[in-house]
């Protein structure tokens, strides 16, 4: 039988293919050993102060390779976690509609800017690196990334979750918004005025709300609200949930909020919390 050519002597010299695959495994046994694992993450890192970052999140920044963030307050906030890291600010292009509608056939250049960053993380994952995209509170809620679970299926994602500035927000009142006298379902919402399920149709359930305000007006906010509550409906607006120096609550009801807010002085960070869960009284009921 004639033996295999890749003998020469005494001495076996493997072929290219198959010191690549050993290489590569003893990297991803080291990786193992720890505690990193090759792959692409989504991470919340939570709405406020670095202490409410959970321990999985913390741990997947600390094994990264390379991390995608948006610029300013969160790279700030995690500087200590992330100052011996490689990231990398993320380009607007990502953030296109999923299928790039704006785009016209005049406009290719987002697409193909677009096109050409997520060619260059699918060959990150797929080299063995791990890469990490950061956010603040929870990804999936009200967040833009639904279309990266979409966008990479065929290289997978893990997606993991982060406390919200809805959690954070009840925490700052100390209420339950499914606990109150009549009404036990709450509605998280922001106000989108072409959306089908816009703010003054959901009002009209009544439900308690956790309303996502953004770049939102807030009187064009108060005045829906108004057209379907009582008068005498509890609000709270929690401004900087989750951060301990900065957090603080105005309270009042739909009669009275615009008396004790300036809506220019709003921070971005602020959220408003509706429902006769806040006081644990249903408006326009004596008891």
């Amino acid at each position: 039988m004639k033996k295999c050519s890749n003998h020469s002597g005494d001495k076996f010299f493997p072929r290219p293919e198959f010191t690549a695959i050993f290489l590569f495994g003893i990297l991803f046994l080291s990786r193992l050993a720890q505690g990193q694992a090759a792959g692409l993450y989504l991470v919340g890192l939570g709405p406020g102060d670095p202490d409410l970052a959970t321990v999985r999140a913390l741990k997947l920044i600390q094994s990264a390779d390379l991390i995608y963030a948006f610029g300013g307050d969160i790279l700030e906030r995690f500087a200590d976690y992330l100052k011996d890291k490689e990231v990398r600010e993320l380009p607007q292009e990502v953030f296109l509609r999923y299928n790039v509608r704006r785009s016209g056939p005049g406009d290719s250049g987002p697409k193909k800017e677009r096109q050409t960053f997520l060619n260059s993380v699918r060959r990150d994952v797929k080299s063995g690196k791990q890469v990490v995209f950061i956010d603040n509170g929870d990804p999936l809620i009200s967040g833009p990334w639904v279309w990266m679970l979409k966008e990479f299926e065929d290289i997978g994602i893990e997606v993991v979750p982060g406390i919200s500035s809805f959690n954070a927000g009840l925490a700052a009142i100390g209420r339950d918004p499914t606990w109150a006298p009549d009404t036990h379902s709450v509605i998280l919402t922001s106000d989108r005025p072409q959306s089908r399920d816009r703010l003054e149709v959901l009002a009209a359930l009544q439900c308690s709300m956790a309303i996502f305000t953004h770049r939102s007006k807030f009187e064009d906010i108060i005045r829906k609200l108004k057209s379907q509550y009582p008068p005498a409906t509890p609000i709270s607006i929690v401004l900087y949930a989750g951060f301990k120096d900065k957090q603080a609550v105005i309270e009042g009801t739909l009669e009275t909020i615009e008396s004790k807010v300036q809506p220019d002085a709003l921070p971005f960070e602020n959220i408003i919390l509706l429902g006769d869960f806040i006081t644990g009284i249903t408006p326009g009921v004596s008891r």
